[in-house]
């Protein structure tokens, strides 16, 4: 040691003493990423359960445990479409042991359509795209339409009669139920839910007379014939349902198709680190084969495979793609 300092001035030993702190800083970061996650790790979903955003939050949380061999629990936040989840989001520590599976409608619609919630799509680091579906518009077996031109014939003859739920104020299906009453001039009472699987229940039960979800949400009512699929929003038909019609191949609707998204998000502040390892491990998920095969099978799609940057700037087009749609619509 003696013969290496003998050479250095007062100087370069006291900037290189300063330098010290850092380096060892770095060297414990570098240690504590690579041993990340080391503990639970919670994934808020800003919904009840039973919906499609549990769904999706429940599949990828039971895949991240098996790649991290570590506890990803599921944590439902419910209310305010969603916003209430996002929010306790944004008041959680940055170290990584908590996300978001935030959706299309709670983390950028939302918000831009309630100035009264104190949060921005901004506010929060995307870590991945973690799920894309389509999203249906579905009624009850005895309802006398079969298509999506019926539904709107319909409801043409008899305006203010029928409802239509979603799952909130600013949600996707609120967007969607507006998206479609300026495109065929209709109107319907907008029926605002905490959450997709409630919307389903009163659908069945006779409470409203439509229900904008996605379909993953009402599968396994689909499936058993509880309720009927009028028309799904994607550009192609959807295997789940692979007898029901697009919008596009409606005259009602033609030329819109939608699809709904997910992305896992984490709080302000979190370490660039732990971001890239977690999307790096969701990249890893949705390449399974089994992955694929599930999410089809729950009429959904995955989504790109995208960096934090390229999801940040997917954000921010879709953000640019409905302002005009989100500016229509008043909170109630």
């Amino acid at each position: 040691m003696a013969s290496i300092s003998r050479g250095l001035t007062r100087r370069q030993l006291l900037s290189s003493a300063a330098a010290l702190p850092s380096v060892l800083s770095m060297n414990a970061g570098a240690q504590s990423v690579s041993a990340y996650p080391a503990k639970p790790v919670n994934i808020i979903v800003p919904f009840t359960a039973g919906g499609s955003s549990d769904i999706g939050g429940r599949i990828l949380a039971g895949e991240l445990n098996k790649v991290f061999n570590v506890s990803f629990v599921v944590d439902n936040v419910a209310g305010a479409g969603g916003a209430i989840g996002m929010q306790k989001l944004l008041r959680s520590a940055p170290d990584g042991y908590t996300f978001a599976y935030g959706g299309l409608s709670e983390s950028l619609l939302i918000p831009m359509i309630n100035k009264a919630v104190n949060y921005k799509t901004e506010d929060f680091v995307p870590v991945a795209m973690v799920g894309a579906a389509p999203v249906g518009i579905v009624t009850r077996p005895d309802f006398p339409a079969n298509s999506i031109d019926e539904m709107i014939a319909l409801v043409k003859k008899s305006p203010g009669k029928f409802s239509i739920g979603s799952a909130g104020i600013g949600s996707f299906g609120h967007v969607m139920s507006e998206v479609i009453k300026e495109k065929t001039g209709t109107f319907m009472v907008h029926i605002p839910y905490r959450g997709g699987a409630q919307i389903i229940s009163d659908l069945i039960s006779g409470q409203i007379d439509f229900a904008v979800t996605t379909l993953a949400t009402a599968a396994a009512m689909i499936s058993s014939k509880r309720v009927k699929v009028l028309g799904v929003s994607s550009k192609e038909r959807v295997p789940l349902v692979k007898d029901v019609g697009t919008f596009g191949e409606s005259q009602a609707l033609k030329g819109v198709d939608m699809l709904v998204w997910a992305a896992l998000f984490a709080p302000p502040g979190t370490p660039d680190a732990v971001v890239q390892k977690m999307n790096q491990a969701i990249v890893q998920v949705n390449a399974l084969p089994s992955m694929k095969a599930l999410v089809l099978k729950l009429g959904s799609e995955l989504p790109p495979s995208l960096t934090p940057v390229q999801t940040k700037d997917y954000l921010k087009a879709q953000r640019e793609l409905y302002q005009v749609a989100a500016s229509r619509i008043q909170p109630e």
